[in-house]
C-alpha cells in the first residue's frame, strides 16, 4: 500500500493523508491471506524513483495500491484508488474514483479492502467478512485530533508525548466511544512511563484505566489485544494472559509485525525457541524497512542466541542512527556474545553517557587493561547511581557478567525481581548473558517464584 499522495495543494494537511494511509494498511491488513507490509516500510518510497515492479520485488509482493486524495473538505474527501501488477508494462487491475462524507472513512477503508479482495479473487473468511462489515460513524473533529496525536507519538520526546496525549484527550471529548482514541492513550502513557517522565504511581493507573476502556469499547480491534499482551507480559507476569491476547491481537490482524515480533520475545522467555524463531521471521517479513521492527526482532534473536543475526539487524538500524540508545543497548549484548570487545565498547559510549558520566576514563582503562577493566569502570559509576536513583537491576546484571562477576549478577536478579522491572521477562533467555547462572539454585528460586519455565543451560 504505497503512500498516499497528497494533491489537494494543502501541504499543511499531510499528516492527514499519512494518517489515512495507515488506517487502510490497519484494516487490509485483516485480511490472513493478503500479506500487507507496514507503515513505515511502505513510507520509506515516498517521493520514491523506484519503479512499482522495483518495489514490490524488494519487498516481495505481487501488486501495489496507489491512492491519490484529490481534495480534502470541511464535509467530504476525494480519493483515485489504482491496484497496480508490476511487469514489463504495468497492468492496472482495478481503478475506482470516490467522494467520501468525512464521518465516513472509517467504512471507506473497510469497503476499500473488501473491493481488493474481491479483484484479486481473495475469498474472505465468514469472520474477516463479518469485521469488515461493521460500520461506524467517526466525529469529524476527533478523527482529526485522533490522527494529529499519533503524527505526534511517532517522537518519543516528552514534548512531543504531552502533545500526543493532549489531542487524544480533546478527540475523546469530541467522541468518548470510540476504541481506538483509548489505545492511543494506553500508548502514550505508557511511553511516558518507560522514558521516566512520570512516575510509575502516576503513570500506571493510566495506563490500564485507557487500556481498560478501549477492550470495553471495541474488544475485536487488535491494538488494545496487542497492548494487553505487552503489558501482561512485561509487568503483570502473566504468561498465560500474554499469550492469550498476542493470539487474539493476530487473529484479527494477522500482518501486526510489532505484535508478532514481541510474540516470539514471549515465547523464547517460556523456552519455545522454535516458536519464536518462526513468529520473528513473520514479523520482520511484514515490516523490513522499520528500524523498531528490526530491534524488537532482533532483540527476539538475542533471545533464542543467535548474537550474529541479532548484531546485524541492529546495525542497520545505526547505519542510519549512530547513536540510537536502544540499538546501541542491544550492540553491547550481542557484540559481546560475538566476541567482539571493540564493538561492545563504542556501543556502550553511546549508551553510557545518557546516564551523565563522561567516556573518556572507561575508554582510557579499556586501552590500557582491556575489557573486563572497562567494565568494570562502568560498573563503579552505575553503581553511585543506583544509591541516588533508580537504575533498573537488569542493567547491572548484565554488566557484572560481562565484567565475569556472576555473584553480584546475582544479587542483582534478586534486587529485579523485588522491584518487579519489567526486563525480567527475560531473565532465562540468553538476552542477558545470565547462562552460567541457569543452574544456580538462587537463580532457579527466582525462576519458579515467576512461574517461569526452567532454562537449558548450555
Amino acid at each position: 500500500v504505497l503512500p498516499f499522495s497528497n494533491y489537494t495543494g494543502q501541504d499543511t494537511l499531510e499528516w492527514f493523508v499519512s494518517g489515512m494511509h495507515s488506517s487502510l494498511i490497519q484494516d487490509m491488513g485483516k485480511i490472513s491471506r493478503l500479506h500487507i507490509p507496514g507503515t513505515t516500510t511502505s513510507q520509506v518510497f515516498k517521493g520514491s524513483n523506484k519503479t512499482i515492479k522495483e518495489i514490490t520485488s524488494e519487498l516481495k509482493v505481487d501488486a501495489a495500491l496507489e491512492t491519490a486524495v484529490l481534495c480534502l473538505g470541511d464535509d467530504s474527501i476525494c480519493f483515485q484508488t489504482r491496484l497496480i501488477k508490476p511487469g514489463r508494462d504495468e497492468e492496472q487491475l482495478w481503478i475506482a474514483d470516490y467522494k467520501v462524507a468525512r464521518n465516513q472513512i472509517l467504512n471507506w477503508y473497510k469497503g476499500v479492502t473488501k473491493q481488493i479482495a474481491k479483484e484479486i479473487n481473495i475469498k474472505l473468511t465468514p469472520e474477516e467478512e463479518r469485521l469488515l462489515s461493521k460500520s461506524r460513524i467517526v466525529d469529524r473533529e476527533a478523527y482529526n485530533a485522533y490522527l494529529m496525536g499519533l503524527n505526534f507519538l511517532e517522537d518519543a520526546s516528552k514534548e512531543s508525548l504531552i502533545k500526543a496525549r493532549d489531542y487524544l484527550d480533546r478527540a475523546v471529548q469530541k467522541d468518548p466511544d470510540w476504541a481506538p482514541l483509548y489505545s492511543g492513550l494506553t500508548v502514550v502513557w505508557a511511553s511516558i512511563a518507560q522514558m521516566g517522565f512520570e512516575p510509575p504511581e502516576i503513570a500506571g493507573p493510566k495506563i490500564f484505566e485507557n487500556l481498560n476502556k478501549a477492550l470495553e469499547l471495541d474488544p475485536e480491534d487488535a491494538e488494545p489485544h496487542f497492548i494487553s499482551g505487552l503489558m501482561a507480559f512485561l509487568n503483570e507476569w502473566d504468561w498465560e494472559k500474554a499469550e492469550k491476547e498476542y493470539l487474539k491481537a493476530l487473529s484479527i490482524n494477522p500482518s501486526h509485525a510489532l505484535a508478532r515480533v514481541t510474540y516470539a520475545q514471549l515465547l523464547s522467555a517460556l523456552q519455545r525457541p522454535d516458536e519464536a524463531r518462526t513468529q520473528g521471521r513473520l514479523g520482520i517479513n511484514l515490516d523490513p524497512l522499520n528500524p523498531m521492527t528490526q530491534l524488537q526482532y532482533a532483540a527476539s534473536l538475542l533471545a533464542v542466541g543467535d548474537f550474529e543475526a541479532s548484531l546485524a539487524f541492529c546495525e542497520k538500524v545505526t547505519a542510519d542512527d549512530p547513536d540510537h540508545f536502544l540499538a546501541n543497548n542491544l550492540i553491547e549484548i550481542a557484540a559481546f556474545q560475538c566476541g567482539n570487545y571493540v564493538k561492545v565498547m563504542k556501543a556502550a559510549k553511546y549508551t553510557m553517557p545518557a546516564r551523565s558520566f563522561a567516556f573518556d576514563e572507561v575508554e582510557r582503562i579499556f586501552e590500557e587493561k582491556g575489557f573486563i577493566a572497562g567494565y568494570k569502570e562502568i560498573l563503579r559509576h552505575l553503581e553511585e547511581m543506583a544509591k541516588n536513583g533508580y537504575v533498573d537491576p537488569i542493567e547491572l546484571v548484565i554488566r557484572y557478567m560481562m565484567a565475569d562477576q556472576p555473584d553480584k549478577a546475582m544479587v542483582w536478579v534478586e534486587k529485579g525481581f523485588e522491584v518487579h522491572s519489567p526486563s525480567m521477562p527475560y531473565i532465562s533467555t540468553h538476552m542477558y548473558l545470565c547462562d552460567p547462572l541457569f543452574t544456580n539454585p538462587r537463580f532457579i528460586d527466582v525462576i519458579h517464584k515467576m512461574n517461569l519455565p526452567l532454562p537449558k543451560s548450555n
